[in-house]
């Protein structure tokens, strides 16, 4: 804190000496007053023990320039003192001036003139210190340069990041021609930036670090420098306002939700609160310090697809304008609208990608990657085609290496990679937001606490998991120090530092430290999204407690873990010096050489019982049918363990390969000594270690065809899953009498009725009259020539038909109705207006076009060669006649309500017929056309339900042929077969994808007498 005192000094009184000796040597000898000069000193002590620290990736930030600013009430950036490592002792300044607000901020001055310079590592990676009295947010950007300074920028956009100007020098990252490779490091101008708010930290709240476990660091925070935060970052400095944790949350939010969307933004709900808590992956190399979750990958994934577009500054104003402006995708500035929908394609691209990566072979991310170049460059040159060609077989190897590098260090498993893929290629199908979807409300944060509950229970069974291991360790800590100390002679000293080593060993290879540091930070992210939640909602005060209790477990896990690493390097130390102090250089080397040897074996025999059950389960995996659902299922259930076990093999093999390496360079060691029949143990250790690189290739192989079989399994299982609807679907159908030869023959009596009644009053020659049909006994008639009307009655039955005409033109134009009685007492209704002159008022304007369907009731229209009238249409051609009926069926059971419509086109000998409606709950539609070929008629129909099945009845033909077709429905949202359909005398028969087959009688589906 800055102390302040009031001084007159001695520069002070010298200069009030002098004034005053000046007056007094004057000629007029007056005494001129002169008032002190009074200056004012503030001295202060700081301490910079608050870290901040992460990674500034886009892919990897290397020796870029790190600037660090605090953000003033108005949002604007600010100077801020901070240091680049934590202070041990605290740190004095006094300054003088002629106020004491002066002295104060020349204080704060010299403070920030201490600034060091930050460069971020090779991973991007940085850490800067705050004065531990910092409170409020921190705004820190990162930048590499195209000229002036050694930073560089990693592709990691799997095709391509652009060219070279100058082909740099062939080595173990470039191949020497002038494409910017996946992985390659490249010149370029690029600022990232991210805003982080720093609480006020109580007396030792954790007493961790972030990064290295430094027990200066009183706090430590998570501040990784992304695509992501830079769009937050900007959004809170444009906002004109102060910055605290709220508006970082609903930055971040806003952000996630404009860029990805709302089901992708579920994916980040651990970080959603805060950006910066993750992230920060580079895909072409991934160190494993964060671990590859649906989240994180969705990130690194936007991430890639953007380094891969022409600009990364354009892009990156062109979505903060659309944010800004409420709408980035489909935003009404067509410019914006065209990056979104070049970055749709972009991420697409990459999701595609990494699915190859994750779930295939080296070939078939290969195709994957040209079939991306291909989408991103749709019209390429020759030139570009071959050049891309020639260069993905490299990209895919270096790709297919960091895939499996992120698996060795730990980031992910090769199932849960895989599953990842599948699931993040499905949210990032459709990215961004539109209108409504663009704000967020009450069941968005019900899916997000359900999101974040999921990701903090994962969290606390890895913490109880990780806290086992370390009591583990701890124990054999303790029976290793129990060698040394009092009880270390010469006679076990080599004994103790083979012991040593293999505690040391085992600790590399388990990195607890790593492990709880990052339970710790996730818990970080945790508390910040639970802490969003309660402000929308106290309901979510559960969420919150859970997620503070994982925070304060995950830091007593992270200081044991810090104290083990302190005592371990004690032990080592300690094992260094017995070395000397008895001389046991040969003897120590040798049983090292030997005990890590063992270890070696020891990780061999479970890495070979890992193939062999990894074998054993893919054969049962290959051997499962799916022809049915109860097989589907057993087969889907063996196939995932068959991926488990592959996956497990993997990672015995990568256990093995470490334990190999540790044990290579302690026989190295011991040959170093001339030990005896060191030669031959790295000999055996290397054949070893070849075997075992073949072991990695038969565990990635049988994991790939593992995962192939699983997602087999899992296709036929919810094809199987769907074909249930779809066997319903296709019962319901058969039962509909609307479908059937009821309802079918109906229409049919009423239809042959009309036509026998105009025959039989066109035989009798008058213009109007009322009388009882000689051919259909029971139906009386009533007709008028001149009005152009009809009525037909069945007293027996209640039927009735209506007709009234009209010529227009070159057409007639007929409304009619009528109520009917098919089988079984079925009532069949063709719907009518309430008065004859409406009905064909309407259906005079329907025909000339001026309504449409869904505004008519029932019409018939009849097109002619002419102009028709009373006088001359019995000499005209009809060339096409037209219906569209409204159509009401009851028979008790199903029902149905629609339109039916009919086309015949006499010049073509063809015609259709439309029916749609809804039957019970079914709504569905059925086109049928017909050619009446110079052979014979042929005929296709389609029923369509209108459902989310989108089930598909299709089948064509002939009479000679048979008619035959596909039950469809979708599955996947495409459109895939369940059976096969063919027509029978009385019906339908169709067999279906599980091999049954269902025969549905009294179905007349094809008959165009209709």
């Amino acid at each position: 804190m800055v102390k302040r005192t009031i001084k007159f000094t001695p520069i002070a009184a010298s200069v009030a000496l002098t004034l005053g000796l000046t007056a007094c040597g004057s000629d007029n000898d007056r005494n001129i007053p002169v008032t002190p000069v009074e200056a004012f000193t503030a001295t202060g002590d700081a301490q910079f023990n608050i870290e901040v620290t992460g990674k500034a990736v886009k892919g990897s930030m290397k020796s870029a320039v790190v600037t660090v600013m605090t953000l003033d009430a108005s949002g604007q950036s600010v100077p801020v003192a901070f240091r680049s490592a934590a202070s041990a002792e605290a740190e004095s300044f006094s300054e003088e001036a002629l106020s004491q607000s002066a002295a104060d901020a020349a204080v704060e001055a010299s403070k920030i003139a201490a600034n060091p310079e930050v460069l971020t590592d090779e991973s991007g990676r940085y850490s800067i210190y705050l004065d531990d009295d910092f409170t409020g947010p921190v705004y820190i950007t990162v930048k590499t340069s195209a000229e002036g300074d050694d930073s560089f920028l990693r592709c990691d956009a799997y095709v391509g990041c652009g060219d070279y100007d100058v082909a740099p020098e062939e080595d173990d990252v470039n191949d020497g021609d002038t494409a910017i490779e996946f992985g390659e490091w490249y010149k370029t101008d690029l600022e990232l930036s991210v805003v982080k708010f720093v609480p006020a930290v109580e007396a030792d709240t954790s007493g961790v670090s972030g990064s290295a476990g430094d027990a200066n660091v009183e706090a430590s925070y998570k501040a990784n420098v992304t695509f992501l935060t830079s769009l937050v970052a900007a959004l809170l400095l444009d906002s004109g306002s102060s910055v605290d944790e709220d508006a970082i949350a609903k930055a971040s939010l806003d952000t996630v939700v404009q860029v990805m969307g709302q089901d992708a933004a579920l994916l980040l709900s651990a970080i959603i609160g805060d950006l910066s808590n993750g992230g920060a992956v580079d895909l072409s190399d991934v160190d494993g310090e964060e671990e590859l979750t649906d989240g994180i990958l969705a990130i690194a994934q936007l991430s890639s697809s953007i380094q891969g577009l022409p600009s990364i500054g354009d892009v990156m104003s062109s979505i903060k304008a659309g944010i800004k402006s409420g709408q980035f995708k489909g935003n009404a500035d067509a410019s914006i609208a065209a990056i979104a929908t070049m970055l749709q394609t972009a991420i697409t691209n990459t999701a595609n990608v990494f699915v190859a990566i994750a779930t295939g072979t080296e070939d078939d991310i290969k195709t994957a990657l040209e079939a991306a170049f291909a989408a991103k460059i749709p019209a390429p040159t020759a030139g570009e085609i071959v050049a891309f060609a020639a260069n993905s077989a490299d990209v895919a190897k270096k790709a297919k290496a960091a895939k499996d590098k992120a698996v060795k260090n730990g980031a992910a498993t090769d199932a849960s990679l895989a599953a990842a893929a599948i699931k993040v290629k499905k949210a990032l199908e459709v990215i961004g937001c539109t209108g409504a979807e663009c704000t967020v409300g009450d069941d968005f944060y019900t899916a997000l606490a359900a999101a974040l509950t999921v990701e903090i229970t994962a969290s606390q069974t890895a913490l109880t998991t990780l806290e086992m291991n370390i009591e583990t360790a701890q124990s054999s800590l303790a029976d290793v120090q129990a060698m040394g100390g009092d009880a270390l002679t010469a006679d076990n000293a080599a004994a103790f530092v083979s012991a040593v080593t293999l505690l040391k060993n085992e600790a590399t290879t388990a990195d607890l430290t790593a492990k709880a540091g990052s339970i710790f930070v996730k818990s970080q992210g945790y508390v910040t999204a639970a802490n969003a939640l309660v402000t929308q909602s106290s309901d979510y005060q559960q969420i919150l407690d859970s997620a503070t209790l994982l925070q304060t477990d995950a830091s007593v896990a992270v200081t044991d873990t810090v104290a083990y690493d302190l005592a371990l390097a004690a032990l080592v130390a300690e094992a260094e010096a017995a070395i000397e102090t008895f001389d046991v250089a040969l003897a120590a080397a040798k049983l090292v050489a030997e005990d890590t040897a063992d270890v070696a074996d020891e990780k061999k025999s479970v890495a070979d019982t890992a193939e062999a059950a990894s074998t054993s389960a893919l054969a049962n995996a290959e051997n499962a049918m799916v022809d049915t659902a109860a097989n589907a299922t057993e087969a889907l259930e063996l196939a995932m363990t068959a991926v488990t076990a592959a996956s497990d093999f993997a990672a015995a093999v990568d256990a093995l390969e470490i334990a190999i390496e540790q044990a290579l360079v302690a026989a190295n060691a011991y040959l170093e000594l001339e030990g005896e029949g060191a030669q031959a143990m790295i000999d055996a250790l290397t054949a070893m270690q070849t075997a075992a690189v073949a072991q990695g290739e038969l565990a990635s192989e049988q994991f790939v065809t593992a995962y192939n079989l699983q997602l087999a399994a899992e296709t036929a299982v919810a094809k199987l899953e769907v074909l249930t609807s779809v066997k319903a679907t296709s019962e319901s159908l058969a039962t509909m009498t609307v479908l059937t030869n009821t309802g079918g023959q109906a229409v049919i009596d009423a239809a042959d009725v009309l036509a026998d009644v105009i025959d039989e009053l066109a035989e009798m020659g008058n213009n109007s009259g009322t009388g009882t049909s000689t051919r259909n006994a029971d139906w009386d008639y009533a007709y008028n020539l001149d009005d152009l009307t009809l009525m037909l009655s069945n007293a027996t039955t209640g039927e009735m038909i209506s007709a009234a005409a009209s010529y227009q033109d070159n057409q007639l134009v007929v409304a009619w109705g009528a109520t009917l009685v098919g089988e079984n007492d079925a009532s069949v209704k063709l719907v009518t207006a309430d008065t004859q002159t409406q009905a064909l008022t309407d259906c005079v304007e329907f025909a000339a076009g001026t309504i449409d369907a869904t505004q008519i009731d029932s019409c018939l229209v009849f097109t002619f060669d002419g102009a028709v009238t009373a006088d001359n249409v019995d000499d005209a051609e009809i060339l096409m006649t037209e219906t569209t009926n409204h159509v009401e069926i009851m028979d008790g059971d199903s029902g149905f309500t629609g339109m039916l419509s009919l086309t015949a086109d006499d010049a073509t000998d063809s015609g259709s017929i439309t029916l749609e409606g809804v039957s019970g709950d079914v709504d569905f539609k059925v086109m049928t056309t017909f050619i009446d070929s110079d052979m014979e008629e042929a005929s296709a129909l389609d029923i369509t339900v209108n459902n989310a099945m989108g089930y598909t009845l299709s089948i064509t033909g002939n009479e000679s042929a048979g008619y035959t077709g596909d039950v469809m429905a979708m599955y996947n949202e495409m459109m895939m077969s369940f059976g096969t359909a063919a027509k029978t005398t009385n019906g339908l028969s169709i067999t279906y994808i599980d091999g049954d087959v269902v025969d549905y009688t009294d179905v007349d589906l094809i008959d165009s007498s209709k």
